[in-house]
């Protein structure tokens, strides 16, 4: 590939790129600029939470209970033909996690805030929570990622 089919192809991801934002539990890292589309810390390719370090911080949760999810879509990159979703897991960093909810992306506009109640696995201990924005689009990336850090009691 050349130089310039490179850098044009980046410059189509960066431009055509769906971006994810995860509001509660709040996501690793910061959530600068989240209030418009196209937000940086949303956009984050790398499995399993965007290339960010365990934020000590993080939140308690407690096994067993209902706890509502929050998550935006910060860019849209919806396609009718083969429309995308986003998938929330729980489990551990490097493990295999378990899907808790999916949620259809039916072509919402960039910034649209999602909300899924989800029960928090009894299992004690830290683990991350982790949402995953699949666009199913040939010129988008495959998958975004975020994660927040939580220790369930």
């Amino acid at each position: 590939m050349s130089l310039f089919h490179t850098v044009a192809l980046f410059c189509l991801v960066a431009a055509c790129s769906a971006h994810l934002c995860l509001i509660n539990p709040m996501q690793r890292g910061s959530e600068t600029g989240i209030n418009k589309a196209g937000a940086a810390d949303c956009l984050l390719l790398t499995a399993p939470c965007g290339g960010r370090s365990k934020d000590t911080a993080g939140v308690t949760l407690t096994g067993g209970q209902s706890f509502t999810v929050v998550f935006q879509k910060n860019l849209d990159h919806w396609t009718k033909a083969t429309p995308g979703n986003f998938v929330i897991s729980f489990g551990s960093e490097g493990g295999q996690l378990t899907t808790l909810a999916t949620v259809m992306d039916n072509g919402e506009p960039s910034l649209t805030l999602y909300e899924r109640t989800v029960t928090i696995p009894l299992t004690k201990g830290n683990f991350i929570l982790q949402v995953t924005y699949n666009p199913n689009n040939p010129q988008a990336p495959a998958h975004f990622y975020q994660c927040a850090d939580v220790h369930v009691i």
